[in-house]
């Protein structure tokens, strides 16, 4: 790859050796984004966890009795089967 400049006598510069620490850089500056990233995403988590178990709560609360039937459940069970969705992701 070839750069020209426009600067006047200043003639024509080889770009050969740019990509290659840019690369470099990039890939460090990902990896440390990656780190602090996975840490934050993992307190996220943790921190979503009672929101969704009330909002699970809240849908199966609000299904008739038929509908909690035909998935195999009854109000009691609810607390235990919200449990156990958000166990399994």
């Amino acid at each position: 790859m070839t750069v020209y400049s426009k600067v006047a006598g200043s003639g024509i510069r080889h770009a050969a050796s740019a990509p290659i620490s840019l690369s470099k850089s990039l890939h460090e500056f990902l990896s440390v984004t990656a780190r602090i990233g996975g840490k934050a995403l993992s307190k996220v988590h943790i921190a979503m966890k009672p929101l969704q178990m009330s909002r699970v709560i809240s849908a199966l609360s609000n299904m008739s009795d038929h509908h909690l039937a035909q998935i195999g459940i009854s109000r009691s069970d609810i607390p235990g089967y919200a449990e156990k969705l958000l166990a399994d992701e």
